[in-house]
């Protein structure tokens, strides 16, 4: 025998040859590190009482944090424990996936049993049957009357008794409480794995002191309950059932360790607080602990996807809403994703694959368009608890001749390649087989490795080690295949189906794959008892009988099964009778015929049809008709109908069903799956029509109106019907540039560069009261004023109920400048934007009255130049319709609510979901990488910046220079601010001495009319490098900087955030990649017009800016320019300041006015 080892971090020598019986040698390894044996549910506990209020776990609008989940995870062990369940038990868990499940989840673990995740879409025998190998004395399920399993069934709802549970004995009394055991006895209980000793343990309620806790529910007070004993890591946390070769599912017994190994922080991927991972994959499956514990291990959130898995549009909506940065996928799934919607990976920082071999076209796609994003391909059956070893895939992975690596062992997991069979060694083996001594005795031997006895699991995997101690996959040594990542054995499949149609003699269940050789689907080809029966009753028998990845595809009634010239199976000549491959890589049936028989067998009959298949052959469609099936162009699109019913969405649905199964039309009445469709296929008949649509498009909606009929008339509601409301106090994420603005508020609270003012001089008789009463209108009608901003454990924002900030009224001041500098100083103390303090108001009297100076702050978190004339607008016409409701005047009626901070983030989300970011981000980083600093010239006049932290240079420039601006704008094609842009860059080039750097400028993104008149923060910071002949003056000069413009505006979809991350220029100290704006404020001029009251706008200087110069140009309303230099003195000197403003204004006004001007 020969064998090779590996460990997470070793690089093996060669593999020994040793004679047929010798003991496997292995060469020299490394042990990893080992971490804390900690259980699953002492984890949770621990992070509940590091960070309590962190997210734990977000399903739809509801969340729990770490500490409401440990607290009502430990009432539901409490009524747990009063119904018998004991340590050692192993309950079975019969919920949909969502919150109640995981909290179900955490309080079986509390009692010491362990869980066995069942599918609510198993048939009821697989479950009798999965529940029978567990011996369960009870189900957790929602339904309390639920039957399915033939077991007394406890619901989560139970739990909201209130009845205190005492485990071990009563501490008043010392009587004895019976749980799961004789209370009579006097011999301890044990709880958790460790005997009470007589020592009280508590469950769900207080011993001491007789009071009971809550149970059943998140509210909680006081202190936690301490449950069960100490569990050790090695105690059984989980079964997991998987295809046998028997007939029957095989339960694989799983510890604490084995799932807690994989969250080490020497581990595979970077998991931790930050880390938010959607649960979407199926319930029984290891991969669920992946996506489950992978982020409550981690002091993370787990994300509950309803979908039916994670498609496109879920992701998508995952990253924009939740900030998900982890996911897993199927192999299968990455496919479909990377086929139909390969941008809605963007946001996410590593993506988990495996489960069956990976498809090299797919995942170098993946890698070439997402370089930035981890992309893991992991390995390992279920006996080794969700992976083995795991692989970084690089684009280099793509050309080796056996595909993509399955890479290194995990952390606590060593790898052993005996006689080409990778067995698995380490923390992650299951305990046992349940029930099934012998077979865990041969696929969990002990072998001798380097004179140590190690316990292995045998995989049945083919594989090999190369010189780097890589691990590559080679095949499997029997029938196993993965269908949609579940371990299948034909061979139970066809004794079920044996067991399940009495009619049928003999049965081969053979794998179809696809062009990657991975399996699709099973087609079952069966000898019937009577010759020429059609099997007709065969595909609605297993339906509702056999588990959807053990359901065949086609039931095909044959007289026989071909041979080889070897005697053996023909598998392919088999799939030929179902379905030869086309061109196009789709299958379809066929009627086999005795031509068609390999040499040497007994042909089928020619009668033999496929029964109960899954994608048959749609009637033809007589002509003229439009209401059976899908009638397709001679180019295989959509024919609208002649009809104007709203079957356009009909049959453009249908055409997509058509499309995707590789059929020529489908009938309009005919389930998705009837047809041949699979989960996956549904996803991408989904993404299709959402592309095609640009609107989502849930994969779950195919679930409910699963015919081209249904799904397209609930498309062609949904495109009709208005937004649907958002729930109020919902959590939304953040844009890249609120991260920042939080960012910057956090680090420096005392920083006032995002304090927008507005200020306006009021001469009249000013009603105090309409003005109160306007900033409270104002407030209600904009979500954005009293929306809380908090960055842990995520960047999000939340609508709050904090009342209209109080309007202020200051001391007297002598005149308008001494008000101007009060406001200053009270409108720029900080915000609390925490708490949803975002804006604040104030007024000031001027002596000797019937004046006054009126200012409001907004963080800039939740405001733009474009909000300055909404809000001013808004105040106005509130303040005038208060005054008219104080007289007789009838009151206005309210205006409605502005767009609400949900649907803002919604439109940004289906807006982005429509970009192209990965060749935006190309086009970037070609044209910035490298891009140097702007140096500035010596000050020589050295200023305390934290007296004046910001100084403004003014010139007016003439109603002349605006139309000289325009005419070499209308000369070049570009607008008005390229024409600035080339004219800046060519100042900036001459002072500095500089040919090279960049100008920021920040970029509208109200890309929907609803945004129009709601004050938010709607903007991104573009990076335009100025280089070469935009810096030379004259008209190619400005051509050039046009050019500029057009390809930053066209990247606008890349935040500023993530070019800088991109980038990664040096960290100076300064601002990255620019450190100069130039703003061109055409935004509408606010105006507050005010009954019977005159108002004019006041700009005072800013309290601060971000940059080291922000040049600003304001077209003012006589046509002339204001130009404004505003700089820090603590980085540019007030004479280079001064110099820029002369330079740039004298450069404007001697700008051609017309085509041969000297100028």
């Amino acid at each position: 025998m020969s064998a090779a080892t590996v460990t997470p971090h070793e690089v093996p020598h060669a593999a020994s040859q040793e004679g047929p019986h010798a003991t496997p040698h292995a060469t020299p390894h490394a042990t990893s590190q080992e971490g804390p044996h900690e259980t699953l549910h002492g984890a949770v506990a621990r992070w509940a009482a590091r960070t309590p209020a962190a997210t734990a776990v977000v399903h739809g609008a509801r969340r729990l944090s770490y500490a409401e989940l440990d607290r009502a995870a430990d009432a539901r062990a409490g009524s747990l424990a009063r119904r018998g369940v004991v340590a050692g038990d192993l309950v079975p868990v019969l919920l949909p996936r969502g919150t109640e499940l995981i909290v179900s989840v955490l309080a079986v673990l509390k009692l010491g049993a362990a869980y066995a995740l069942l599918d609510p879409a198993w048939p009821d025998g697989r479950i009798r049957e999965v529940t029978d190998r567990l011996g369960a004395r009870l189900i957790v399920t929602g339904d309390p009357g639920c039957e399915r399993s033939g077991l007394p069934a406890w619901s989560p709802a139970e739990a909201a008794s209130g009845v205190p549970v005492r485990v071990g004995g009563d501490a008043a009394s010392g009587v004895p409480v019976r749980v799961g055991g004789d209370a009579a006895s006097g011999v301890p209980v044990r709880v958790g794995g460790e005997a009470a000793s007589g020592v009280p343990v508590r469950v769900g309620g207080e011993v001491a002191s007789g009071v009971p806790a809550p149970v059943g529910g998140e509210v909680f007070s006081g202190a936690p309950v301490p449950v069960g004993g100490e569990v050790s890591s090695d105690a059984p946390a989980c079964v997991f059932f998987t295809s046998g070769t028997t007939g029957r599912p095989k339960g694989v017994l799983s510890p604490h360790r084995a799932t807690a190994r994989l969250v080490r922080p020497d581990t595979f991927a970077r998991f931790g607080p930050a880390t938010v991972i959607p649960l979407a994959a199926a319930l029984p499956w290891d991969a669920f602990s992946l996506e489950l514990w992978a982020a409550l291990l981690s002091g993370g959130t787990s994300l509950v996807v309803e979908e039916p898995y994670l498609s496109g549009q879920a992701l998508r909506e995952a990253v924009a809403v939740h900030g998900a940065d982890t996911v897993w996928l199927t192999s299968s799934l990455l496919n479909m994703v990377v086929d139909e919607d390969p941008d809605a990976f963007l946001g996410l920082a590593q993506v988990i694959t495996g489960g069956e071999r990976l498809s090299v076209p797919h995942v170098r796609a993946f890698v070439r368009r997402h370089p930035g994003i981890a992309l893991i391909n992991g390995y390992g059956p279920v006996e080794s608890t969700v992976f083995a070893t795991t692989h970084r895939i690089t684009e280099a992975d793509c050309d080796l001749p056996g595909g993509i690596p399955v890479g290194r062992p995990v952390p606590g997991t060593r790898i052993h390649v005996i006689d080409g069979e990778i067995c698995v060694a380490g923390d992650g083996l299951a305990l046992r087989y349940l029930g099934e001594p012998e077979l865990t005795e041969a696929k969990f031997p002990r072998v001798r490795v380097d004179g140590e006895d190690v316990r292995v699991y045998r995989t049945g995997d083919l594989g090999r080690l190369d010189e780097n101690g890589v691990l590559h996959y080679e095949g499997r040594a029997d029938r196993q295949v993965k269908v949609r990542g579940h371990r299948v054995e034909p061979a139970e499949v066809e004794r079920r189906i044996q067991d399940l149609l009495p009619a049928v003699r003999d049965c081969r269940v053979v794998a179809h794959r696809n062009a990657a050789g991975n399996t699709e689907g099973l087609v079952a080809f069966c000898v019937p008892e009577r010759p020429g029966d059609p099997l007709s009753a065969a595909a609605a028998t297993l339906a509702a009988e056999l588990v959807a990845y053990q359901r065949p595809d086609a039931v095909l009634a044959v007289a026989g099964f071909p041979l080889t010239a070897q005697g053996k199976l023909d598998e392919r000549a088999l799939l030929d009778l179902w379905a030869p491959e086309a061109a196009d890589g789709t299958r379809q049936p066929k009627a086999p015929t005795a031509a068609g028989a390999p040499s040497g067998t007994k042909a089928p009959t020619a009668a033999a049809q496929p029964s109960g298949t899954s994608a048959p052959t749609a009637p033809a469609q007589p002509s003229g008709t439009s209401s059976g099936t899908a009638p397709t162009s001679s180019t295989g699109g959509a024919v609208r109908p002649a009809s104007d019913e709203p079957s356009s969405y009909v049959h453009r649905t249908a055409a997509v069903f058509a499309a995707v199964l590789g059929l020529p039309t489908v009938p309009l009445d005919t389930p998705f799956t009837d047809l041949g469709g699979s989960s996956l296929a549904g996803g991408r008949v989904c993404a299709r029509l959402a592309a095609e649509l640009e609107r989502p498009v849930p994969v779950s909606r195919l679930y409910e109106h699963p015919t081209a009929r249904g799904l397209g008339q609930w498309l062609a509601e949904e495109v009709s019907a208005p937004p649907a409301p958002v729930a109020a106090g919902d959590d939304v994420p953040l844009t890249p540039m609120q991260t920042g603005y939080l960012t910057n508020h956090l680090l420096r609270p005392q920083d006032r560069s995002a304090h927008c003012l507005l200020l306006f001089r009021i001469d009249g008789d000013l009603d105090l009261d309409s003005l109160d009463s306007a900033v409270e209108t104002v407030h209600e009608r904009h979500e954005t004023l009293r929306t809380a901003c908090t960055a842990t454990p995520h960047p999000v924002a939340r609508v709050t109920d904090l009342p209209a900030p109080v309007l202020e009224i200051l001391e007297p001041e002598p005149d308008t400048d001494r008000a101007v500098e009060t406001l200053r100083a009270t409108l720029g103390a900080p915000l609390g934007l925490d708490e949803g303090e975002v804006w604040r108001t104030a007024l000031v009297p001027l002596e000797p009255g019937r004046a006054w100076v009126f200012g409001c702050v907004v963080h800039h978190i939740a405001f733009d130049g474009w909000s300055e004339s909404v809000l001013a607008g808004d105040l106005a016409a509130a303040y005038n319709a208060a005054r008219a409701a104080a007289g007789d005047a009838a009151p206005a009626p309210s205006p409605p609510p502005a767009l609400s901070v949900a649907a803002s983030a919604r439109l940004r989300a289906e807006r982005l979901a429509h970009a192209d970011p990965e060749h935006q981000r190309a086009t970037l980083l070609d044209a910035l990488a490298g891009v140097p600093e702007l140096t500035w010239p010596a000050r020589t006049d050295p200023t305390d910046a934290s007296v004046v932290p910001v100084f403004r240079t003014e010139r007016l420039l003439e109603p002349d220079a605006a139309a000289r601006l325009d005419a070499a704008a209308a000369r070049a094609g570009v607008t008005r601010y390229a024409v600035l842009l080339a004219c800046y860059g060519q100042v900036l080039a001459e002072l500095t001495g500089q040919r090279d750097f960049a100008v920021g400028v920040p970029v509208a993104q109200r890309f929907d009319p609803r945004l129009d008149d709601a004050v938010g923060c709607h903007i991104e910071m573009a990076c335009l490098r100025l280089r070469g002949a935009v810096l030379d003056g004259g008209p190619e000069a400005v051509a050039e900087a046009g050019r500029v413009l057009d390809r930053a505006f066209a990247a606008q979809d890349v935040s500023f955030h993530e070019l800088v991350r991109l980038l990664n220029p040096p960290r100076t100290g300064r601002p990255p990649l620019f450190q100069t704006l130039l703003v061109l404020q055409d935004n509408a001029i606010p105006e507050l017009p005010l009954t019977g009251l005159g108002t004019t706008l006041l700009r005072p200087p800013y309290l601060d800016i971000p940059l080291e110069v922000q040049t600003e140009v304001w077209p003012l309303p006589d046509g002339r320019l204001r130009l404004a230099v505003n700089h820090r003195p603590d980085a540019v000197g007030h004479a280079t300041a001064h110099e820029l403003a002369e330079r740039l204004a004298e450069l404007v006004h001697t700008l051609p006015s017309h085509e041969g001007d000297p100028s």
